[in-house]
């Protein structure tokens, strides 16, 4: 775990509302459809001004509360131009890394993160913009904003 800032971070894709107590019953959790409808539906190929990066994003914005609210959950990847994007402007993040096989490991390492702030009172989340990264097939980074 480490902390960083984000200077700017501009992420398009599609997007969906939903809330953590939706997300823990399969039958109503709208990420995984997300995820699935983004491939289905070839977004990537239809979004516009793609940056030259590799990397695949989860974004959760527009946060109602904190861990209990619904938030925004979009699936995207990084542009080039603010139209129709997710701007991430001067954050600071603590980042979360872990390895292992997806989407197992997106579920583990947010439960390590709800658990570290449970009991740790050295950072407090923002409920900003937190967002995960996908940097290889089987490692995740998940950035959470803190104050």
């Amino acid at each position: 775990m480490k902390v960083t800032r984000i200077k700017k971070l501009m992420i398009s894709g599609i997007s969906a509302v939903t809330n953590n107590e939706l997300e823990m019953s399969e039958e109503n959790g709208k990420i995984a459809q997300l995820w699935e409808d983004y491939f289905a539906n070839d977004v990537y190929k239809k979004t516009f001004d793609k940056a030259n990066s590799d990397f695949m994003y989860g974004v959760y914005s527009n946060y109602d509360s904190d861990v209990n609210g619904n938030y925004k959950i979009t699936v995207g990847v990084e542009v080039t131009k603010a139209k129709n994007a997710i701007v991430i402007e001067d954050k600071k993040y603590l980042v979360f890394t872990k390895k292992g096989e997806l989407p197992m490991v997106v579920v583990e390492l947010w439960e390590e993160i709800w658990d570290y702030f449970e009991k740790n009172s050295d950072y407090e989340r923002s409920f900003e913009v937190d967002f995960e990264k996908y940097a290889k097939e089987d490692e995740i980074e998940i950035y959470v904003s803190i104050k």
